[in-house]
């Protein structure tokens, strides 16, 4: 193999289509390449940061959720048990009242009927009069020791 000045001109020519081609093409696409995977890194960052800001807000929206949740049917139970109890009382009152009026009208009852026993005693002991004088003819008074009789014709 020889070496001439051929081989030294080719070899300087090649050393410094390199050094242009460097400063020309490679170091412009290696500043676009840098550039460009800055960008990517930062992206993907943000991207990641905003995947845990939005776990962050669904995790505390479920959370809220869960406790309107709670609170509406602690809310609801509260509210019928309430009810409930108005229901119960109402009802207490409604019987007790009932029963005083079912008591008042059991005395009212029970005093008419002495009242008409007693009128109708009188009215016994009146006709039973007439019936004897009309019978036996001559005036007969019945005295009040006959009550019991009256009252076992009346009972």
């Amino acid at each position: 193999m020889e070496f001439n000045a051929t081989f030294l001109v080719s070899a300087i020519s090649f050393i410094i289509f390199t050094v242009i081609m460097n400063i020309i093409f490679y170091k412009p696409i290696g500043r676009v390449i840098c550039e460009r995977q800055k960008f990517l890194d930062e992206t993907r960052n943000d991207a990641i940061n905003s995947s845990k800001k939005a776990d962050a807000i669904l995790k505390d929206r479920d959370d809220r959720l869960n406790k309107s949740v709670a609170d509406a049917k602690k809310l609801v139970a509260d509210k019928v048990t309430e009810a409930n109890e108005n229901s119960r009382a109402k009802t207490t009152e409604a019987k007790q009242k009932s029963m005083e009026e079912i008591t008042s009208v059991k005395s009212n009852l029970q005093a008419e009927a002495e009242q008409y026993k007693e009128e109708l005693k009188s009215k016994v002991k009146d006709l039973a009069e007439v019936i004897s004088s009309k019978v036996l003819g001559m005036d007969v008074k019945i005295e009040n020791t006959d009550n019991e009789l009256i009252n076992r014709i009346l009972n």
